[in-house]
């Protein structure tokens, strides 16, 4: 994977909106792009609402993971802008137990690691997982709330496969876990962003040395 270190969080709204206007360029028709909850999505949202109303009417965002419990990340999406793009007519497809997310392929996929590594509610000791759904329950996650449904790693191997991926390290708590993405040594078992190094996916990491309070 490539890897993109950058300073600020405006320098990393700028790759997002350069993104997704090439996208944008690239591609007819409907757009497919997949994101997680988290402190990643208000960067994301200000880049997407940068964009054209013609490319907003053609934008299908994804939510790959959801709390079950307390405070909801469609409400996170909701708050950093989402209901802006769904005016100008973006169409929003939500994570939830025992439905599929999407039928079509994933164009961008933008996923917040944290700092054990994880990538949406796939935490450590997930991996491998016998189920061939897009969505699984996580009943006892490590990290609150307990209760939670994600796409499953079998959904990011259908969706993603062809997709540009993007794995977000934001913060000095981040280090840790980046470097030991790069050191090689580990699986999605262990470590479930290196999911992406492992496997043949496309992608571009993004590092920032921002502190934990940066918004």
């Amino acid at each position: 994977m490539n890897i993109e270190r950058i300073d600020t969080t405006s320098d990393f709204e700028y790759i997002l909106r350069d993104d997704l206007l090439s996208l944008s360029q690239e591609k007819q028709g409907p757009l497919h792009i997949a994101l997680p909850g988290g402190r990643s999505v208000s960067p994301l949202m200000r880049a997407l609402l940068s964009l054209p109303e013609e490319t907003l009417g053609r934008t299908h965002l994804y939510l790959v993971d959801e709390r079950l419990e307390g405070e909801r990340n469609e409400d996170t999406l909701r708050e950093a802008g989402l209901q802006a793009a769904l005016d100008q007519g973006t169409t929003l497809s939500v994570v939830s137990e025992g439905n599929i997310l999407s039928e079509d392929p994933f164009d961008r996929l933008y996923l917040g690691v944290g700092e054990d590594g994880h990538i949406a509610s796939l935490f450590p000791g997930s991996w491998p997982s016998d189920t061939e759904a897009q969505t699984m329950i996580v009943k006892d996650s490590p990290k609150p709330p307990k209760k939670r449904v994600t796409l499953s790693w079998q959904g990011f191997l259908t969706l993603a496969k062809e997709a540009k991926i993007y794995l977000i390290f934001l913060g000095e708590g981040k280090r840790e876990a980046l470097t030991r993405l790069l050191s090689g040594k580990e699986d999605a078992h262990t470590l479930p962003c290196s999911f992406f190094v492992h496997h043949p996916f496309h992608g571009t990491i993004i590092v920032t040395d921002l502190r934990e309070d940066t918004p």
